[in-house]
């Protein structure tokens, strides 16, 4: 009688342990595979880009094209700094200009999430605008090598109205650290600007 029941015992808890014990598996893979991906994020990373722009400057269609160096470091467990520097030129009614940008800023990410601020100085052909912009967006790795991420914009600048605007991008990893980007972004109101960039990010 007791083995019977013994064995009854343990035939119960072979079948109906055993899918319960698969699922929390299958649960506990998940949950490395999703920490793991947000452990490939990296805070530290060179990218090169080519940039295209289409811009209406206060009723003026112009649409510049050059390039893009960006340089972020991670400074801490969650804080980072970056710098990015730009350089485009183009032709408007028959006379060429330039279009020049660099940043200087700072950003706290936690898990993939995160918030940054920087100081920009914008030359349009000799011609100097100060743009403050506050950043909030995620990045999040779908797969192995496929990362997307996007971000909303609060926009400062001088001697136009404060513009939002937001920026949507992926990266695709072709091997260890290396990956493809594109990116494209958006600032409404006076200055109506549109952003497209491809490129290549180092990350390390």
């Amino acid at each position: 009688m007791v083995r019977k029941l013994v064995s009854t015992v343990v035939a119960t808890v072979f079948l109906f342990g055993t899918p319960i014990t698969l699922a929390a598996e299958r649960e506990d893979n998940e949950r490395d595979r999703n920490r793991d991906h947000r452990e490939d994020l990296s805070w530290s990373y060179l990218k090169l880009s080519h940039l295209e722009y289409d811009m209406d400057i206060f009723g003026v269609d112009i649409e510049p094209d050059g390039y893009e160096v960006e340089l972020a470091l991670k400074l801490g467990d969650h804080l980072y700094g970056f710098i990015d520097r730009s350089r485009a030129e183009g032709d408007v009614f028959g006379s060429d200009y330039d279009f020049d940008s660099e940043g200087y800023g700072f950003g706290w990410h936690w898990d993939t999430w995160f918030a940054s601020y920087s100081y920009n100085t914008w030359d349009l052909d000799n011609n100097e605008f100060d743009v403050d912009t506050i950043r909030f967006g995620f990045r999040n790795q779908w797969t192995e090598r496929i990362e997307f991420n996007a971000s909303y914009t609060w926009n400062n600048i001088e001697d136009a109205d404060n513009d939002d605007g937001f920026q949507l991008g992926f990266a695709f990893e072709l091997w260890d650290d290396f990956n493809l980007t594109s990116d494209y972004e958006t600032i409404g109101g006076d200055l109506d600007i549109d952003t497209f960039k491809v490129g290549v990010r180092l990350d390390f």
